[in-house]
């Protein structure tokens, strides 16, 4: 089932990772939906058109960025660009509130081309016409309810030059896109000109069985870079729902390949197990339900720009994970590769905790597995909801307040109707975090003006988000005057 994919990859790498990674075949489940096919593209979602340009330089750290509508999962999607050029494709979350990507998100996904034609049909051109870039998983932005860290609604693309190029975009674009901006060095953001500029673009959502797919299992944020990498790592977990698993993501940060040592070359392997009658990894780990290689090639030519959610092959199998039920994420071959985690600080809301366990890793792949009490995996569980039941009813409105807004220095804010736990971050206008709080589903918190060094801000325009334990969010725009 995997030599299709293998193909890219020369023989000689293929039968060594196969041999030090001892993979049987043996009876497949059922059949597996593939992620790593692709998802048909024949309509558009979005098709923007534009005449005026704007010049990006090779620095680099200079490009463009737009963002779509919330709740568009993205099959593919395209930007008109024209001259030779290299450049980096990156699919962030975004933040409607800030009008920007989440600084502290993971990048969805991330293409880095070198030495290719961008023309006024699509985002590469090179020998044949490819009108688009396909991402491989295609990014999921809807979740099913209880998810411990749901994905936000919002997704953007950016284009960061390192050839000169030049992108198309419209003055006055559809009122019911954000208004496209152009990325300078240092982070700064600039919108385009024109009463509401758009960038010349086209989204594919995909299908049907795309449309349906949610993501069932997430800890979507990440802290902490595991030091040694371990050879083997195992995650619990549990689903809110039943769902048909598609495939997982993990949070990358960084990839080897030694060459050096045959010994020890290796491609990670992620597999899911029944954890049912296993409350901790064991020596001996049993027969997986399904596993797959982990798909390097989605990581080539990231490192050095942040950390990026990758995939897997397609698994070797279909399986229903079901609610209520813990299974493991096992990860093995994993140490010449830097798979992130979150850091547990023991406050962590009810979703989380009911569906987000234990974390174990081992230095070899025989020995005792040993837990980090204070860490989790970051990952993503997607799959296809299953259940024949009813949505749940519609939950209070969660409301958010600020007085006195302009402020002097404190302010207070006073919230409800949240569900479980509610995290407050402030972020001034490039956004960077400057303070956070936490506080239950109803009450008042008070941001003092200061910074998490103590000092008071400057004034200007910063922006309060308080996200509950269900995922939904409430954002407020305050202004300090001093």
């Amino acid at each position: 089932m995997y030599a299709n994919h293998w193909s890219r990859l020369s023989p000689g790498i293929v039968v060594a990772a196969l041999l030090c990674l001892g993979i049987a075949p043996r009876p497949a489940p059922g059949p597996a939906p593939p992620p790593r096919l692709g998802v048909p593209c024949v309509d558009d979602a979005i098709a923007v058109t534009g005449d005026s340009t704007i010049a990006i330089s090779q620095s680099g750290t200079t490009g463009v960025e737009q963002a779509f509508p919330a709740g568009l999962s993205v099959a593919a999607c395209s930007l008109r660009t024209e001259n030779f050029a290299a450049a980096r494709i990156e699919l962030r979350e975004w933040d409607p509130t800030l009008q920007a990507p989440d600084p502290d998100a993971i990048a969805l996904r991330r293409v880095v081309f070198s030495g290719i034609m961008f023309d006024e049909h699509g985002l590469m051109f090179e020998g044949s016409h490819v009108p688009r870039v396909t991402f491989v998983p295609p990014v999921v932005v809807g979740s099913v309810p209880g998810v411990a860290e749901p994905p936000r609604a919002n997704t953007a693309v950016r284009l960061f030059a390192v050839a000169d190029l030049d992108a198309f975009f419209t003055p006055e674009g559809p009122a019911e896109l954000p208004v496209a901006a152009a990325l300078g060095g240092g982070g700064v953001r600039t919108p385009l000109p024109g009463p509401h500029a758009v960038l010349a673009h086209t989204v594919c959502t995909g299908d049907a069985d795309l449309a349906a797919l949610r993501v069932a299992q997430s800890v979507s944020r990440t802290d902490v870079e595991p030091f040694p990498a371990p050879r083997e790592f195992a995650q619990k977990f549990r689903v809110p729902e039943q769902v048909e698993l598609r495939w997982v993501e993990l949070a990358m940060a960084g990839a080897t390949t030694p060459y050096f040592d045959p010994n020890a070359f290796g491609f990670p392997v992620i597999a899911i197990l029944d954890a049912a009658e296993m409350s901790a990894p064991v020596p001996d780990m049993p027969a997986p339900l399904v596993e797959a290689l982990v798909d390097l090639q989605g990581f080539a030519g990231s490192q050095g720009f942040g950390p990026v959610w990758i995939s897997h092959l397609d698994f070797d199998g279909t399986v229903t994970l079901e609610p209520d039920h813990d299974y493991w994420i096992w990860v093995r071959e994993a140490h010449t590769s830097v798979f992130l985690n979150r850091r547990i600080h023991g406050d962590e809301p009810p979703d989380f905790t009911a569906g987000v366990g234990p974390y174990f890793a081992r230095g070899d792949s025989a020995g005792e597995w040993i837990q980090a009490v204070d860490q989790v995996l970051a990952f993503r569980i997607v799959g296809k909801p299953t259940s024949s039941s009813p949505p749940p009813g519609t939950r209070s409105s969660f409301a958010l307040s600020t007085t006195p807004n302009p402020a002097p220095g404190s302010v207070r804010v006073d919230w409800s109707g949240a569900v479980g736990q509610v995290r407050f971050d402030v972020l001034d206008a490039r956004g960077r975090r400057v303070a956070e709080g936490l506080g239950p589903a109803a009450g008042t918190w008070t941001w003092s003006g200061t910074d998490r060094n103590g000092r008071a801000v400057a004034s200007g325009v910063y922006f309060l988000r308080a996200r509950d334990s269900a995922g939904r969010s409430s954002h407020q725009r305050v202004m300090i005057v001093r």
